[in-house]
């Protein structure tokens, strides 16, 4: 992959879900914690997104591809970009391990 400096444009931000407990060790409640905020490069898949609004689908699937510098992304976590939230589909690192490429769709879930 070879990322450079100047290819990291988008800033995204990695959250993960932490339940609160009651004083008894019951569930309270559920919200999302920024982890980390960081630089990304990222390449959207607009042609099945564009096929789908143009069928006049009330739901559709961004799917966006972010390459980023190598650091721990945990699955059940969640990226948001520019205000949408998207869910984590796959990650994979380069085969340096200097890397990582995670794809991910927004428009699906409710957060």
């Amino acid at each position: 992959m070879s990322l450079q400096d100047g290819e990291l444009t988008s800033r995204i931000r990695f959250e993960r879900k932490v339940t609160e407990r009651d004083p008894l060790g019951g569930d309270v409640a559920s919200r999302w914690e920024t982890v980390a905020s960081v630089w990304a490069k990222t390449t959207n898949n607009l042609a099945a997104t564009t096929e789908l609004i143009a069928a006049g689908a009330d739901r559709y699937r961004e799917q966006v591809r972010f390459d980023l510098r190598l650091r721990t992304v945990e699955p059940a976590w969640r990226i948001v970009f520019r205000g949408k939230v998207f869910d984590i589909k796959s990650i994979a690192p380069s085969n340096d391990r200097s890397e990582l490429a995670i794809i991910a769709v927004a428009g699906m879930s409710d957060g």
